[in-house]
């Protein structure tokens, strides 16, 4: 943790927390994208909800475009200080000439992953709402139980353990492309299954949205600080209390 933070005023740390600022200035200038967990429910019938003309009245209360570019924000603002490590590594591994088309592949990489499980999510938040009705109570509560869970997993442990991880990456050709490219989509899909409760959460939510992405974004920078551990079960506070 002492190396991450002496590094933390050099190299690319200023150019993705001002990536990041960019992300929250713009869901904070843009009160329409807060509506991301706003789905309309209470339907009268589970079997409709959840059946096509459900999924066509929710289609319709929440078109698909303002809902992926309100995710993609939520990105940008919520995962750039997660990869210092990466970029860092994938900067100095790469030759002078072509260190910012090795940065482009890896972040192309890392961002498909995450608008894949974005939608994922999406739609989950999506089925919830109908099936459970406005009120966002009952979906979030269930959603903390099922994160709470999942953040004292051996599996959760794992992911968090494997973002650590640095492939090689070749100097030249085709395989500098599929290095660069691969170790994005390597990173993004053990940073998916770190973090994706954390990013549900906030779905969630329609009062305090903002809030709990903050905090969501902040325990998942401490929690990237930390150095890996075997894959157990902890309970998620202990992570506090870490040596």
């Amino acid at each position: 943790m002492r190396a991450y933070l002496q590094g933390l005023g050099r190299g690319a740390v200023p150019w993705l927390l001002l990536a990041s600022l960019c992300g929250w200035g713009w869901l904070l200038g843009s009160t329409a994208l807060l509506s991301i967990p706003a789905f309309c429910g209470s339907l009268p019938a589970a079997g409709y909800a959840l059946g096509w003309q459900g999924l066509e009245q929710a289609l319709l209360f929440n078109p698909p475009g303002p809902l992926v570019l309100a995710w993609l924000l939520m990105l940008l603002a919520m995962t750039p200080l997660l990869l210092v490590q990466p970029l860092r590594y994938v900067w100095h591994r790469s030759l002078r000439r072509k260190r910012w088309q090795a940065v482009s592949l890896f972040v192309l990489g890392f961002v498909a992953v995450w608008s894949l499980m974005g939608l994922v999510l999406l739609g989950l938040v999506m089925v919830a709402r109908l099936w459970l009705g406005l009120s966002s109570l009952p979906s979030l509560g269930a959603a903390l139980v099922l994160c709470l869970l999942w953040q004292a997993s051996p599996f959760k442990q794992h992911c968090l353990n494997q973002c650590h991880r640095q492939s090689r990456i070749a100097a030249f050709g085709w395989r500098f492309v599929r290095d660069c490219l691969g170790f994005g989509v390597t990173v993004g899909s053990w940073c998916v299954g770190s973090c994706w409760p954390l990013m549900l959460l906030p779905l969630l939510v329609e009062q305090g949205h903002l809030l709990l992405m903050l905090l969501c974004t902040l325990w998942m920078l401490y929690e990237r600080l930390l150095r890996p551990r075997p894959a157990q079960w902890y309970w998620p506070l202990a992570l506090c209390w870490r040596p």
